[in-house]
């Protein structure tokens, strides 16, 4: 993976071949590294534990109700 800076307290990698993002690290959170599930080989094992974002998301998209929610980032409530 190519690892760079996309704000100053933002890394994300991507896939130097062809571009593919696969991870996203806040330094705020440095013990959490979110992963672009369907890069995996196998993403149905890694079910969503929470929905993050969701004042920006888009009217035709449905909540899960059995998932928490968070208006911005999972660490904002």
């Amino acid at each position: 993976p190519v690892a760079f800076r996309s704000s100053p307290p933002v890394l994300r990698t991507f896939c130097g071949k062809c571009g593919t993002p696969l991870t996203y690290q806040h330094d705020d959170s440095l013990s959490t590294i979110d992963v672009t599930t369907s890069t995996l080989d196998s993403p149905e094992r890694f079910a969503p534990t929470r929905e993050i974002w969701i004042e920006h998301k888009l009217s035709w998209e449905a909540l899960n109700g059995s998932l928490e929610h968070f208006p911005r980032g999972s660490a904002e409530k």
